[in-house]
């Protein structure tokens, strides 16, 4: 094999006190018989990783990181599926679990000696002549019940009673686990005199509820935990706890996964380290008031010879110092023994013992523990093994010096302790300050590039190289797109294209240094929703605490790559259409300003196209919007077919779209016009319907001298409906004569928006007459423009092009308020004045409440008010429109009809709807007494109004045979020129009490 041995981890995590104890004595023992190990971190970020030796949650990682690369495979807890692992071992990859079994994966599974540790506390506990023993622990973990077990067994062996009501549950295996467990004991009918604890963390939250509670330890209660984390020696009493460390479990995986690589036959059987107990306080050893300890049978662990002890230290500090150097004649193995002999000699001094001699001490522990996290558990073990020498010397009647030497040197180790302490705090004080660092780099959207990699300048991070996937993880391609190389360790990668076999590159795997705890890490860059691609960084292992720095970079990566993202969709939504991918208005603006700049500096000619789908509201409604979106997306895929690249199709809404045809004047404009209209008329298939699409089409070609691109986008827009309006399907090109309307059009939008600034437009009013005695007292309200050069202008000369503005509602908020204040003036004589209400205004929201407030404010009531509103408003949607208008009428307004005769409504719609009248379309009367039908329908309009009770008003009167047929049919009210045009405010008094048009002395008696 060319290379050292590469074991490839998967993990959950890659730091913290339990992942990064697996991890650190796992890297120890590959490191040193020459091998190093791949880290790869299986959780997505965002997913819980199950610290403090919970099983997690199981991901669902399978992507074949570095295959090409490893040798041996170790899965650490739930890290991933069986299915991938078989997939490893099919690939000729030896694996190893670590931590956790899996029921459906059979392979070699180093664990902690659950069994043999448990089993020797309980009966530690027994020895000190406890007989009611409690258990607690989560019982939801495999570890937790396989010490379960063993505590059953223990109590069996020695004939003790196991009672149900001594197991108390932890619901996690951290403090806050413990504090529950305890709130249970204290709530028991009867304490447990002593406990088995399954965790550290849980016996450290369990002890601080039980003493704050008010028992005193261990006299009222003795406690066993399991794992001898650092804390143990510092809590109040110490926790006596099985010693298994979590390196040691990950340095038994690492010498089955070394055996097995070496093709040595590793039988898929489960490897136990061996456990001891950390004899400390809680367990009543050195309590007199201890229950049991004055007569019970004492712990024969306590009566170990010096040289036991001895070498116990020996290999707790070899354990702890070795980091994956060569374990045979290593410099650092004769230093930890050195230690040990030394403190060994200087227990042995008595009062002899110098401070100079604790000095040379505790320095040389400083060398040979350069890290806070080592120095503590050497310090520890030291610690330990002076304390238990110490008592087995007192045992043995040795003199008081001896215990001088032994609280001297305890008291130098632990002052040693505190500085170690210090140096972890400030180390997390420096992480957390490289953190902010890397936040402040990585959520600096806009300024940066995250892919580039340079929020890792100033990190502890000695290389990283960041891939993401070329068309997602499916695709099996992943981009070099970000490399962090400060050592230049390797050449240029950037843009480089690999796969996830052979990520990371094996050059930067090859500049890992094993020794000093550095491995190679990779990080899924992903979240549940998005799967980015793989960073890939040369870091370390941290055992100190839960930070996991790693999944944190990737997961504000993943942030940062999303929002650079969404900005991209925001841009590209900002510049093209969501639904088909064509540019839209805004982008295919920008290229026509571009097309009309270079044809006024080159000549260069240019053509608009604007087609418009016909038919197409008729699928929409018949097939639905889903299938209407289909349809859009064909004929955008069409048109882009048809199109060069230098050509530009873009839709701008709807069923509406647009070409910008670069370089091609008229002829060649009706060519491409011709090809597009086949491309689309050609069926189309949309799940068994057969759609044949037609589209009519406007051109606007740079023959006309344009400036700018709206002006042509209007041309050719006019264009198009004049074409559709003409023959449907049809091109019609823009010509001098559209243009010379296109600009009138503009003019008089212009010159409409000046007239409502300048109030410009004014009130008419046009009586409405009693047919039977020619007098009037009411009017309807007509508006006119009073144009500063054309004179006064009829409705039909702006009103259209001012419902094309969109301005209806503002002219007729004015309206309203001049007609208010003009009956106001006016006084009683006149009793009502109608007003037209357009389609727009009708259906806005506050148009009642603007009419009555206008009317209080000049002092009028609501009904000197009549509202004419079309029969084609109120049918648009008749159920909204007759809860309108009984709030209209309901609030004093009287409702005219207008225009009937011409729309839908029925018999049963003027039944129900609250209207008071209705006035018959002048198109009617114009038609009387001209021999066709028109006089009976006239005259069925009439009855029918009498028979429903309603007003009949007759607009348009104009001839004084119409007056007589209306008069004869017995129609009440008229208006119209016979009678008097609209007049302005001021003339309309003058009409009061005159008789208008000839009435007879006939007529007033019918």
């Amino acid at each position: 094999m060319s290379h050292p041995n590469t074991v490839l981890v998967l993990t959950p995590s890659v730091g913290g006190y339990y992942y990064g104890g697996l991890l650190a004595g796992l890297n120890r023992e590959v490191a040193g018989a020459g091998g190093r190990l791949l880290l790869v971190q299986t959780l997505e970020a965002g997913t819980s990783s199950g610290e403090i030796g919970e099983p997690g949650e199981q991901g669902d990682f399978a992507i074949p990181v570095a295959w090409s690369e490893v040798d041996g495979v170790v899965s650490i807890t739930r890290a991933v599926r069986a299915s991938f692992l078989q997939r490893l071992r099919d690939a000729g990859k030896p694996v190893v679990l670590a931590s956790a079994p899996m029921l459906d994966f059979a392979a070699p599974l180093a664990l902690p000696d659950n069994h043999g540790g448990t089993f020797a506390a309980v009966e530690h506990l027994i020895w000190h002549g406890h007989t009611r023993i409690g258990f607690v622990g989560n019982l939801a973990q495999p570890d937790v019940c396989d010490r379960h077990a063993a505590y059953l067994q223990a109590l069996e062996t020695h004939s003790l009673t196991a009672d149900p009501a001594l197991v108390f549950a932890a619901n996690n295996n951290a403090r806050g686990g413990g504090v529950r467990a305890a709130l249970a004991v204290l709530e028991s009918a009867v304490l447990p005199t002593a406990l088995m604890v399954a965790t550290d963390r849980n016996a450290l939250g369990l002890m601080r509820t039980l003493t704050d509670s008010g028992l005193v330890l261990p006299r009222d209660m003795a406690i066993v935990g399991f794992d001898n984390i650092e804390a143990a020696a510092f809590s109040a009493p110490t926790l006596s706890s099985v010693n298994q460390q979590f390196d040691e479990t990950g340095a038994l995986a690492g010498r089955l996964i070394m055996a097995a690589m070496r093709g040595e036959s590793v039988p898929h059987l489960t490897f136990t380290s061996p456990s001891v107990i950390a004899v400390r306080e809680s367990c009543g050893c050195g309590d007199d008031d201890a229950p049991g300890a004055p007569g019970a049978e004492r712990d024969l662990s306590l009566d170990a010879s010096p040289a036991l002890l001895l070498d116990e230290l020996q290999d707790m500090l070899c354990g702890a110092l070795l980091t994956g150097h060569s374990l045979d004649e290593n410099p650092l193995r004769e230093s930890a023994l050195a230690i040990a002999r030394e403190a060994e000699r200087l227990l042995g001094t008595g009062d002899e013992l110098i401070a100079g001699q604790i000095k040379a001490l505790t320095s040389s522990l400083r060398r040979l523990a350069p890290r806070p996290d080592m120095l503590r558990r050497v310090v520890g073990a030291l610690t330990v093994y002076v304390q238990r020498a110490a008592a087995g010397t007192a045992r043995a009647g040795g003199t008081q010096t001896a215990a001088t030497a032994a609280a001297r040197l305890t008291t130098a180790l632990w002052q040693l302790q505190a500085g170690s302490f210090l140096r972890q705090a400030e180390a997390a004080e420096a992480a957390l300050d490289e953190q902010y660092v890397v936040d402040a780099g990585l959520l600096d959207i806009g300024r940066s590039d995250p892919t580039e990699l340079g929020w890792l300048v100033g990190t502890h991070v000695r290389a990283g190289v960041l891939a993401l996937w070329e068309d997602g993880p499916q695709g099996g391609v992943l981009r070099i797109v970000g490399a962090y190389d400060p050592a230049r360790l390797v050449s240029n990668l950037v843009g480089t294209t690999t796969t996830p076999e052979q990520f990371p590159p094996a050059s930067l795997i090859a500049a890992t240094q094993p020794a000093d705890r550095e491995v190679y890490i990779v990080v899924p860059v992903r979240t549940k929703e998005r799967d980015w691609g793989l960073l890939a960084v040369v870091g370390e292992i941290e055992t100190s605490w839960t930070r996991e720095a790693y999944r944190h970079w990737a997961a504000l990566l993943c942030v940062s790559l999303e929002a650079d993202r969404l900005q991209e969709e925001v841009r590209r939504h900002a510049l093209y259409d969501a639904l088909t991918g064509l540019p839209n208005r805004r982008l295919f603006q920008d290229r026509l300003e571009h097309s009309i700049a270079l044809c006024q500096r080159e000549g260069t000619a240019f053509t608009v196209i604007f087609l418009d789908l016909d038919g197409f509201k008729v699928i929409n409604d018949s097939l639905g919007h889903p299938m209407g979106d289909r349809v859009l997306n064909a004929v955008g895929a069409r048109i882009e077919r048809e199109l060069r690249t230098v050509d530009t199709g873009a839709r701008f809404g709807g069923d509406e779209f647009a070409i910008l045809l670069h370089d091609v004047a008229a002829d060649g404009a009706l060519l491409v016009a011709e090809r597009l209209q086949q491309a689309l008329a050609a069926v189309l298939d949309l799940d068994g319907r057969e759609l044949s699409i037609r589209a009519s089409m406007g051109v606007a070609t740079s023959a006309i001298e344009y400036s700018c691109a709206e002006d042509v986008l209007r041309d050719a827009d006019a264009a198009m409906y004049r074409a559709k309006a003409t023959e449907p399907g049809s091109v019609s090109f823009f010509d001098s004569q559209m243009h010379d309307h296109a600009v009138h059009q503009m003019r008089l939008h212009h010159e409409i928006r000046r007239a409502l600034e300048e109030d410009q437009f004014e009130i008419h009013y046009q009586p409405i007459v009693n047919l039977a005695t020619g007098r009037t007292d009411r009017f309807e309200a007509l508006v006119r423009w009073r144009h500063p050069e054309r004179g006064l202008l009829l409705p039909e000369e702006f009103l259209p092009h001012i419902q094309d503005m969109g301005l209806m509602v503002h002219l007729g908020r004015w309206i309203i308020d001049e007609v208010c204040r003009q009956v106001s003036d006016w006084g009683p004589q006149v009793t009502n004045v109608a007003i037209n209400v357009s389609d727009r205004e009708f259906w806005h929201h506050d148009l009642l409440s603007h009419i009555l407030a206008n009317a209080a404010r000049h002092g009028i009531t609501a009904d000197r008010l009549t509202l004419e509103i079309t029969e084609g408003v109120i049918m648009r949607r008749p159920e909204v429109a007759l809860r309108i208008m009984r709030e209209m009428h309901d609030a004093g307004l009287r409702l005219h009809i207008d225009d009937f005769g011409t729309g839908y409504s029925s018999l049963e719609t003027l039944h129900r709807f609250p209207v008071d009248a209705f006035k018959i379309d002048r198109s009617f009367i114009g038609c009387l007494t001209t021999g066709d039908r028109t006089d009976e329908l006239v005259r069925a309009i009439v009855a029918m109004g009498k028979a429903l009770g309603l007003a009949v008003v007759a607009e348009g009167v104009e001839t004084t045979e119409q007056l007589a047929f209306l008069q004869e049919v017995g129609c009440a009210t008229g208006q119209g020129f016979l009678f008097m045009p609209a007049v302005p405010g001021d003339r309309a008094m003058e009409l009061l009490g005159h008789v208008l048009g000839p009435i007879t002395a006939d007529a007033g008696s019918r």
